[in-house]
């Protein structure tokens, strides 16, 4: 059935829905966790709950932003390999927020 949403969205001229990119968060926080030399138990709770947080966050309304937003901040939370759903999250609302304030050059 999904796969009809897309030609058919397309047809009707509304968006297809989006899927949220799928990062690794185990890995993710195993190297944050990891970081320095040390493992740290408490840095890979703390980094676990954080993706978490941002993941249930942004799912809802992930279909709602723009193509071009989601594809951007997708490749900033990659960036440096895995992904992170703190970094999407992070991105998307600094772009929203950029977007929505009218900022003016003064002489």
């Amino acid at each position: 059935m999904r796969l009809l949403l897309g030609p058919l969205a397309a047809l009707l001229g509304s968006p297809a829905l989006a899927d949220m990119p799928r990062y690794d968060v185990e890995a993710y926080c195993k190297e944050v966790a990891g970081f320095g030399g040390e493992y740290s138990e408490l840095m890979y709770d703390g980094c676990f709950e954080m993706e978490q947080a941002a993941y249930n966050d942004l799912k809802p309304r992930w279909d709602g932003l723009g193509a071009t937003l989601r594809s951007y901040c997708d490749q900033v939370a990659t960036f440096a390999g895995g992904g992170s759903y703190s970094m999407l999250e992070g991105c998307v609302q600094m772009e929203e927020q950029a977007a929505s304030t009218n900022n003016t050059f003064q002489y």
